[in-house]
C-alpha cells in the first residue's frame, strides 16, 4: 500500500478546517482547499488530487496537480504539526513521478528543509534561487476599502475571452500551461479587470488555483494612475463580500508590489519558496 492515500473530496472541508488552528500561519493550506471546495469546476481544468500520509488527514496533506497525460507538474506540501511523517511518506510513495521535472509550490521554510532531506533519497535537485515570495494577508473580518472614487472612464468586469492572451503573455511565469490556467479562472469568475470605456484592459488581478491573489498587472503607458491599487482594492472587497480570507504573494525582488500591499495594510505573515525539481 502506498504511504500517501488519496483523500476524497467530501473530506476536504474537514481537512481545510484543521488549518484554522494556527492562524494565519496556516492560511496557505486553508485558502488552497477552500478555493477547491468553493469552485469544484476548477477540477475540470486543474486535475488536483489530495493525499495524506496513511490516509489520516491529521498528518497534513500533499496536493498533486496532474496534466492531461497523468504526469505530475506541481506539488503542494502542507504540514499540520510534524513534517517527519510527510517526509517519510514522500520518500516511499509512487504517487509522484520524481523522474520528471515539476515544481513544489508555496513551500514554507520547514517544507524546504524537508525537501533538502529528500534530495539524496530521491536523487533529485531542487532549485530555489530567486523563487522566494512574501505572504500578505487580510482576514475575512477586515473592513472593506473605500472604492467610491473609481478612475474616470473605466469600469470593472470579468476578463473577456478575447483578452485572455494578453493576461497570459504578461504573466511572469508564462508557460505552455498558463493559458489553460487563466482560461479556467475566467470560466470560474476569478478574474478582475479594469477596462477603459473603449473596452481596453488597463489593469487586472486574478484569484489563482491556490486561492491566492495572482498576476497583479497594469499595462505600460497606464501606470502611476492608481489603476493597480484600485483593481486590487476591488478584488479584496469582492472576496470579503464572499466571506473569504485574502492571501497574496510578492516576489522578494518586487519592492514596488510589496509597498502597495503594505500601503493597503495587508499583514505580512512570513514567506514561501517555489522549488523547481529536476532529476539528477
Amino acid at each position: 500500500m502506498d504511504p500517501l492515500v488519496e483523500i476524497p473530496r467530501n473530506k476536504w472541508p474537514e481537512l481545510r478546517d484543521l488549518y484554522r488552528n494556527k492562524w494565519p500561519d496556516d492560511a496557505v493550506a486553508f485558502c488552497f482547499l477552500d478555493t477547491q471546495i468553493t469552485y469544484p469546476k476548477l477540477a475540470e481544468y486543474c486535475n488536483i488530487k489530495v493525499y495524506s500520509p496513511e490516509g489520516d488527514i491529521h498528518n497534513g496533506f500533499v496536493a498533486v496537480y496532474f496534466n492531461e497525460m497523468g504526469e505530475t507538474y506541481e506539488v503542494m506540501i502542507q504540514l499540520l504539526d510534524n513534517i517527519d511523517i510527510i517526509e517519510k511518506a514522500l520518500a516511499g510513495s509512487k504517487v509522484i513521478d520524481w523522474t520528471k521535472a515539476f515544481y513544489v509550490s508555496s513551500a514554507s521554510p520547514v517544507v524546504v528543509e524537508c525537501f533538502r532531506n529528500l534530495e539524496k533519497k530521491l536523487n533529485v535537485i531542487g532549485n530555489t534561487r530567486g523563487n522566494k515570495a512574501y505572504r500578505h494577508f487580510i482576514d475575512r473580518t477586515s473592513k472593506q476599502f473605500d472604492i467610491s472614487n473609481s478612475p474616470p472612464d473605466t469600469y470593472v468586469a470579468d476578463l473577456k475571452p478575447e483578452h485572455l492572451h494578453i493576461i497570459d503573455k504578461t504573466w511572469t511565469f508564462y508557460s505552455d500551461r498558463s493559458y489553460k490556467m487563466f482560461e479556467s479562472l475566467l470560466k470560474n469568475h476569478l478574474t478582475y479587470v479594469l477596462y477603459s470605456t473603449n473596452d481596453d484592459p488597463l489593469a487586472w488581478i486574478t484569484i489563482g488555483w491556490e486561492g491566492t491573489l495572482t498576476h497583479l498587472y497594469c499595462i505600460e503607458g497606464h501606470r502611476k494612475k492608481g489603476y493597480a491599487e484600485y483593481i486590487l482594492k476591488y478584488a479584496v472587497n469582492d472576496q470579503l463580500n464572499r466571506g473569504k480570507d485574502i492571501l497574496g504573494y510578492t516576489l522578494e525582488k518586487n519592492a514596488q508590489a510589496q509597498k502597495l500591499f503594505d500601503k493597503l495594510n495587508f499583514e505580512r505573515v512570513g514567506y514561501d519558496t517555489w522549488i523547481d525539481v529536476i532529476k539528477k
